[in-house]
């Protein structure tokens, strides 16, 4: 079984998506007090850290997917635009120093779709520059039967080729299988 770390979980939406699919929730992170509290209803034994900025390897374990939804206000067209850098968006730096402590094999990311004109570059950038690759695309919630259009920017990063056997320390042959 995949373990899981949620970052920015909110009420726990892509964690109940992983879970269904079969994945682990290890750990998640949550700053709002209402959230916190639905995500203990539903996980009530998961440790949910409240501060991005202090999870660090002391205080959470290594898992095999990262996933998370980063703030979207600096980014969205209904914002103010001012980018992945803006006051609520550069948040995405503490997610990529989280991506760089714990090395996970996939890295799931959820954001708005304004994100493609106002932080893709940076975010692709910065998980190349530590050697992942990444695909991404546009969905939205009427395509998986919810009556609204909602669209979403999903991007998946994984190990390019070159970095696969540096990784968390693992090898993996091309299909992504443990080599003993």
């Amino acid at each position: 079984m995949y373990t899981v770390g949620s970052l920015f979980s909110g009420i726990g939406g892509l964690d109940i998506g992983f879970e269904r699919a079969g994945f682990e929730i290890k750990w998640q992170c949550e700053i709002d007090p209402f959230c916190q509290n639905v995500l203990r209803k539903h996980w009530p034994e998961i440790p949910c850290h409240d501060d991005v900025t202090k999870m660090n390897i002391d205080n959470i374990e290594p898992v095999d997917v990262l996933i998370g939804g980063f703030p979207c206000q600096d980014v969205s067209i209904a914002g103010r635009k001012r980018g992945i850098t803006g006051p609520k968006s550069k948040i995405w730096s503490e997610f990529f120093r989280i991506i760089k402590t714990i090395h996970p094999r996939w890295i799931f990311i959820e954001n708005v779709p304004g994100l493609i004109r106002r932080g893709l570059s940076t975010v692709l950038e910065n998980l190349t520059n530590i050697g992942y690759d990444a695909e991404w695309y546009t969905l939205s919630a009427s395509s998986v039967g919810s009556p609204q259009l909602r669209k979403r920017v999903a991007i998946m990063a994984y190990p390019n080729c070159l970095h696969r056997q540096t990784l968390r320390g693992q090898r993996e042959d091309i299909e992504g299988n443990d080599k003993k």
